[in-house]
């Protein structure tokens, strides 16, 4: 997606009562990182580096709570990980510690490391999501359980129009690239020196990021908090918007401004 997946969705009592910053990922459109790709430079430290300077412009000063999804959950904590004393809670959403995902994401995975014909059907994938909007909505329901659900999300046809000219500029070769490496990312290390307060927010029936894999990471957070959807998939906040919506204010709330 693109750094601008949260603005449409964004609810009104965060506008209204917080300041909010939305940081691109690296290698996604506009992101201007242009770096050598190689698994010794596309690691997670250098998501580390590149999230901290994002940070310290915006907010060079205090604690914020940092909010993630999928691969941005993985920053999010990563970064968390790595600056423990600039974060006052992390909101985990669909996210791993690992890089191997399921679904969707692990076939991406598997054609992004092999012969020369997977690299191409990898090439032809991507060019295909984007080519269209609709194409790229197909692909975001088959990251879901309740896509009934998820199709009657308001906010979710303005989501992939306002994201969809970034998704056109990805670097096809810097995804794959990307799907390539994240396979040997891993935080399992790390989880020690994570001692702010973590929400976890897993869909039971995600079909990417196995919800064994998140309930085993939340209990070994030394602050995990897990919340369940029941019958969602990796896109919990639009497939069960009423509960993820409480949910998340509620958190915010009880951790502080």
């Amino acid at each position: 997606m693109s750094v601008r997946f949260w603005e449409e969705a964004m609810y009104e009592r965060v506008r209204e009562e917080r300041s909010w910053f939305s940081i691109s990922l690296p290698l996604h459109a506009p992101s201007t990182f242009d770096g050598r790709l190689t698994p010794e430079t596309l690691c997670e430290d250098l998501f580390a580096v590149l999230l901290a300077e994002a940070i310290d412009r915006l907010v060079p000063e205090g604690q914020f709570h940092i909010v993630g999804h999928s691969l941005g959950a993985f920053a999010a904590l990563n970064y968390a990980a790595k600056h423990p004393a600039r974060v006052a809670s992390i909101v985990f959403i669909g996210g791993f510690m690992t890089g191997r995902a399921e679904g969707v994401e692990g076939a991406l995975q598997f054609l992004s490391k092999g012969n020369f014909a997977r690299k191409l059907l990898f090439h032809f994938t991507f060019r295909v999501l984007q080519s269209h909007v609709f194409f790229l909505k197909f692909a975001t329901l088959t990251y879901s359980r309740a896509w009934w659900k998820l199709l009657r999300f308001p906010a979710l046809d303005p989501t992939l129009r306002a994201v969809f000219p970034d998704v056109k500029n990805h670097s096809i070769a810097a995804q794959q690239a990307f799907c390539r490496y994240l396979l040997d990312m891993n935080l399992l290390d790390e989880l020690d020196n994570i001692q702010a307060p973590v929400l976890v927010m897993a869909g039971e029936k995600d079909p990417i990021i196995p919800v064994e894999h998140q309930i085993e990471y939340a209990t070994r957070l030394p602050r995990g908090h897990l919340v369940l959807f029941s019958g969602t998939g990796h896109v919990c906040f639009g497939e069960s918007p009423e509960l993820f919506e409480k949910t998340l204010l509620e958190w915010l709330e009880k951790e502080g401004s």
